[in-house]
């Protein structure tokens, strides 16, 4: 049989569990939303580098975030232009003006420049806006 102080002692520990707990989602929930931050404003810095470096872009899709062996982050996307050619790039984060080809085809060389009108991105998690 338990006493009334031995309940009492049992609730508190089961109160302090569940505290516990619900602190521990929060941060779990809280550095969830603060990645997710870091990763879209990463992603809007590749949109902007690739309409830096390339003209006549339609979209921007967003296929792959890698990291070299050096550190730095690197993208892989696909351009689509306005004469409905698509190629593919790797864009290095940490330098705007670095980038290569991801294929064989070098068409992306004849399409550099700058892009001034709004394209479409779509990001890794399938989100898409116009910028």
């Amino acid at each position: 049989m338990t006493t009334p102080k031995q309940y009492l002692m049992r609730r508190k520990l089961k109160i302090s569990i569940v505290i516990i707990m619900l602190i521990l989602l929060g941060i779990g929930i809280g550095v969830k939303v603060h990645m997710d931050t870091v990763e879209t404003k990463q992603e809007r810095l590749v949109d902007r580098q690739a309409k830096q470096n390339f003209k006549n872009i339609i979209e921007i899709k967003i296929l792959e975030k890698g990291k070299a062996s050096s550190g730095s982050i690197f993208y892989i996307v696909e351009i689509t232009n306005d004469r409905d050619t698509s190629y593919k790039v790797d864009l290095d984060l940490d330098d705007s003006e670095s980038f290569g080809s991801v294929e064989e085809n070098w068409i992306f060389e004849t399409q550099l420049g700058k892009t001034n009108h709004k394209t479409k991105v779509i990001y890794l998690s399938g989100k898409s806006e116009t910028f």
